[in-house]
């Protein structure tokens, strides 16, 4: 594969901090921002990007509202055994609640390239995907597949499957080496960001002891994102490479109840997309 030459669109995830990348898209959409060659999409901007695709303004943001006030998607007393979130809940969320418009997307991908990030879940490896007709849903269930916050991993092919951003929060690197030299970064990770010294993860990495590969990623990741960071800022002068982050942490977090929360990073992702386009367009 090539990027070079290609306009490439970049999500990080951060389950329901993509409310923020959901405003930014939904942003593109009104404005008519939208002439993308490469679209690669972690965990929840997996999502977006797949309702973007299709270019149903406001579904995604709609279906994590309904994720988070539906008491059938979150059950604490399943935190050890399938996960506290029931991620196969999306099922009925893009086939009923709130459908995803498959056939427009892939019309939309018509000479386009869309790449969904995935960590295998036996040997740690990273994965970039291509969704098709067949295993769209299924693929992007996958990228959103936690451990101990929904049931660990999916499987794809007979291969098991984990969240994208555990081995590659900020895809940028690969972009890069792939030949990617203009591109826009959206981010639910703040700028100017610090790793916290008491980690959360640290805690879940010791529940995960039994699959090493997949303990180390999540002992590590926020250090991971501060490299994924770290490296967009090198490279700033050498490529056209535009980012969107918000200026400070967001009221969500990977998982949240408040619905206002969703609603305020929502607004403010709206606002920075309006921005962004209006400086670019003059």
């Amino acid at each position: 594969m090539n990027f070079h030459g290609k306009k490439t669109l970049i999500l990080e995830g951060g389950g329901f901090k993509t409310s923020f990348s959901a405003g930014v898209l939904d942003a593109f959409r009104a404005t008519g921002y939208d002439d993308f060659d490469v679209f690669i999409g972690v965990s929840g901007g997996s999502l977006a990007l797949s309702y973007f695709l299709s270019e149903q303004y406001g579904s995604y943001f709609e279906s994590m509202r309904k994720l988070c006030r539906d008491p059938r998607f979150i059950k604490f007393t399943k935190a050890f055994s399938e996960g506290f979130m029931n991620l196969d809940f999306f099922y009925d969320i893009a086939e009923k609640e709130t459908p995803f418009n498959m056939e427009k997307a892939l019309q939309k991908l018509e000479n386009k390239e869309f790449y969904v990030v995935l960590t295998n879940s036996v040997d740690g490896s990273t994965v970039y995907r291509q969704p098709t007709a067949n295993d769209w849903v299924d693929v992007t269930i996958a990228a959103s597949t936690v451990p101990i916050i929904t049931k660990g991993k999916h499987i794809l092919d007979g291969v098991p499957y984990s969240d994208g951003g555990i081995s590659d929060p900020i895809p940028i690197r690969w972009a890069y080496e792939n030949g990617a030299d203009d591109i826009v970064l959206i981010r639910t990770t703040q700028f100017n960001f610090k790793p916290s010294y008491v980690r959360p993860e640290t805690f879940a990495a010791r529940l995960l002891r039994s699959n090493p590969a997949i303990s180390q990623h999540v002992e590590n990741f926020q250090l991971k994102l501060k490299e994924s960071a770290d490296f967009a800022e090198s490279i700033q002068g050498q490529i056209n490479l535009k980012q969107i982050a918000p200026e400070q942490a967001l009221n969500s977090n990977i998982y949240t109840f408040q619905v206002s929360s969703l609603i305020t990073d929502y607004r403010y992702g709206l606002e920075c997309g309006l921005n962004f386009v209006n400086q670019i367009r003059k």
